[in-house]
């Protein structure tokens, strides 16, 4: 057998068995699906031997099964779980809290092994978010919060933490952090190109549902992420990395396929009518970017209106008969100028929340009212005499309304001020660091760089208005891609990392 035979062999077996491994993955959780309905027995078999199946991903190609992690809420809370029967749909929820513990487990007996678990979690977000804990502990006793009502309000918010850690546990370089930050990117543009067939074609193409507007938008569109201020937020947190790419890439037909990409990802975020999304790539993305590169910074800005004017103009619901709804088209500026109507007149639900929560923070400045007990996911499933004492349950006049749509309220409520101090403390820590070295950093070292700061500033901004940073399909991306960048800061602090790695061309 000749040298060249040999090699086409052991590159043929080395890409067969993570191929076969993904085969059968899938096709359990296909059969999970088809078997649901009759067996929930069945249905807890498929996911343990699914579990033990990534544990044995995770010894063997332990980068892929960390980006697999980060990308599988996307998956149970939009996909799976609307394919399950209703009785079971809520165990899907839970199947990326799963996946971080094998994995997570997995990743970190590995590291121990070879001496690097505590140089990998030795890092001021550990201290910053054990702090966190410390002050919800301490919160918890003093407001009597029930001891597992309070273990699941803490776990609720800090258990993505743990996706911070998992590159530290295993090591990334450049090419490989692309690769994970490339499949995230993949991901939401899937995404965006099924918006796009829903705004020209039809909102429910595909079998596709789409979410209906309050202000003029008719529709606010999601492909098969399901709601629309998931899928805004997600093109928010990927289009710093395309717009850093159209301007720190020194070859042109990767700056074209930048700006390509990135033109798309604008376009759909306008489509998604989900203003929160928009306020994160203003006040998040682009202010970040201004930070990392004047010229992307630029380049955001006017392809930012020209996506808008596009939106505007392009036309609409094509493969329905007439060519339209029958309704108006939805409109950009009427249905934003409606919503700012309704928080200048006092009647937007979020602003009262707000209004709501004052005399509560000033009752319990400190460590606030107990973790699980405002706000958040906990304080549905358990309830909380919180809401009753200050008419904060008045407030939830809308049958799917269930938290306060606002991270940063429902965490400092719960935690007081002394909480929401560590909980940044501990993503300032995370995210200065990437910051500086972005501005410092060339070519694709930039794109990394730049890209995580900007990204997980706008996922940190949307946090506002939504309770995302509680959801692990977002809160996964934030602390992931933190500290996927933060591994290549130490190179570009030497000369080597402020060109562009050959390595990466």
């Amino acid at each position: 057998m000749s040298v060249t035979s040999q090699g086409a062999s052991t590159l043929t077996s080395r890409a067969l068995a993570p191929a076969a491994t993904a085969a059968a993955g899938l096709l359990l959780v296909i059969a999970a699906v088809v078997l649901a309905p009759i067996s929930t027995a069945a249905l807890v078999a498929i996911g343990v031997v699914l579990l033990g199946l990534v544990a044995y991903a995770a010894v063997r190609w332990p980068r892929a099964a960390i980006v697999v992690v980060v990308l599988a809420p996307i998956l149970d809370r939009y996909v799976v779980g609307g394919l399950l029967p209703s009785a079971v749909e809520g165990v899907a929820h839970y199947l990326s809290e799963g996946l971080l513990v094998v994995v997570g487990l997995t990743l970190a007996v590995r590291a121990w092994r070879a001496g690097r678990l505590g140089q990998a979690i030795r890092h001021p977000v550990l201290w910053a978010t054990l702090a966190f804990v410390g002050v919800a502990a301490v919160s918890a006793i003093v407001n009597g919060v029930p001891p597992l009502v309070a273990l699941v309000g803490i776990g609720f918010t800090v258990d993505a933490v743990a996706v911070f850690f998992l590159p530290r546990l295993v090591g990334f370089d450049l090419r490989q952090s692309l690769i994970a930050v490339a499949a995230f990117v993949a991901v939401v543009t899937a995404a965006a190109l099924v918006v796009l067939l829903q705004a020209l074609l039809s909102p429910d193409i595909f079998g596709l549902s789409f979410v209906t507007g309050r202000f003029g938008e008719i529709y606010r569109l999601a492909a098969f992420i399901g709601d629309p201020n998931v899928f805004g937020t997600f093109a928010a947190a990927a289009s710093p990395f395309v717009l850093l790419a159209a301007t720190s890439l020194s070859r042109p037909r990767w700056r074209w396929l930048a700006i390509g990409l990135a033109f798309l990802l604008l376009l759909t975020l306008w489509l998604s009518f989900s203003r929160g999304a928009w306020l994160a790539m203003a006040i998040g993305a682009v202010l970040v970017l201004l930070m990392v590169d004047r010229r992307t910074f630029l380049l955001a800005i006017g392809m930012l209106a020209l996506a808008f004017v596009v939106a505007q103009v392009m036309p609409r619901d094509l493969a329905l008969p007439s060519g339209g709804t029958g309704q108006p088209r939805p409109d950009l500026v009427d249905s934003t100028i409606g919503r700012v109507d309704t928080v200048g007149s006092g009647r937007d639900l979020r602003t009262l929340f707000v209004i709501n929560a004052v005399p509560i923070l000033r009752d319990h400045p400190a460590v606030g009212v107990g973790p699980g007990r405002y706000g958040g996911a906990a304080a549905d499933m358990f309830g909380t005499p919180i809401y009753e004492r200050y008419g904060t349950d008045e407030l939830f006049t809308v049958a799917t309304q269930r938290t306060v749509d606002n991270f940063w309220l429902h965490l400092v409520v719960e935690t007081g001020l002394l909480g929401l101090a560590a909980f940044l403390a501990a993503a300032l820590s995370a995210g200065i660091p990437v910051l500086r070295a972005a501005r410092r950093a060339r070519g694709w070292w930039r794109v990394l760089l730049g890209g995580a700061a900007a990204g997980s500033a706008a996922l940190a901004v949307s946090a506002v208005s939504t309770m995302l940073l509680e959801a692990n399909s977002v809160a996964f991306v934030f602390w992931f891609l933190l500290g996927l960048a933060g591994l290549s800061v130490p190179a570009v602090g030497s000369r080597a990392g402020a060109a562009e790695a050959p390595a990466a061309r």
